[in-house]
């Protein structure tokens, strides 16, 4: 299934009547579903216009503050839509912090689990410093994270970008992977930019083999930001993707 965070267009969704366009336009291009994301009402909007037009909801992505503030709401929503998933991302850079985050996704994830939905920790690059016990961010939350409910939704671009194997971390870890956010990273004279799927420098046929291998069959795109229009950028994903997964 190929889907689309529904962030890498969030210029266009500032309203329902809006994100409702948006979704239609990404329908018409081949996305088979989309997954949410933002605080509370940034949801509640999309999930509207989702409703409105009918395109498929695979997930909800979100924060911490908005799951101890809005969870129930959150799980609502996500089993309204026919959503399967929630997962957040976090932002811890201590030992004390990443143990704090791991403490609130085990409590989240039971909760999640409980109402028939899979819980997903979803990474940026941040989680590959070190820290003072030797390990990295992600080692230590992977130790920590409820084996039995906490699953991963891995970022092809934010793993290459903290300087890790793509492939190997899927292969370690894919039989906890629900969802695997495709990103691609471009080389320039400044430095890496985000990158339409296919037009950047990730070994994409590589990943996605690896990630089929391990039963893995839902990708969703994600461009954080886009040189010209993110439906043009859309567009360009998507007909590489159908190329690679006919």
């Amino acid at each position: 299934m190929i889907g689309i965070q529904i962030y890498t267009v969030r210029a266009l969704t500032q309203t329902v009547t809006e994100a409702e366009k948006a979704m239609r336009e990404l329908m018409d291009m081949g996305y088979e579903c989309i997954q949410l994301a933002g605080g509370i009402d940034n949801i509640a909007k999309d999930a509207e216009a989702a409703k409105e037009c009918g395109i498929k909801v695979i997930g909800i992505l979100t924060n911490p503050e908005t799951c101890e503030e809005n969870l129930d709401r959150v799980i609502e929503i996500a089993k309204e839509l026919g959503a399967c998933d929630v997962g957040i991302s976090g932002h811890a850079k201590t030992l004390a912090e990443t143990e704090e985050l791991a403490k609130k996704a085990n409590i989240f994830a039971k909760a999640v689990v409980k109402a028939g939905l899979t819980f997903s920790y979803h990474n940026h690059s941040h989680e590959f410093v070190r820290l003072e016990n030797g390990k990295t961010v992600m080692e230590n939350l992977l130790s920590l994270f409820d084996k039995g409910t906490v699953s991963l939704m891995p970022d092809t671009y934010w793993l290459q970008h903290g300087g890790i194997d793509v492939r190997d971390f899927i292969e370690k870890y894919g039989e906890r992977v629900k969802i695997l956010h495709l990103k691609d990273m471009k080389r320039t004279e400044e430095g890496v930019i985000f990158a339409e799927v296919g037009e950047g420098n990730l070994n994409m046929e590589g990943i996605i083999d690896a990630a089929k291998s391990k039963g893995i069959n839902s990708f969703i795109v994600e461009q954080d930001t886009c040189d010209g229009s993110p439906l043009e950028s859309a567009k360009i994903s998507i007909n590489y993707l159908k190329g690679l997964l006919k």
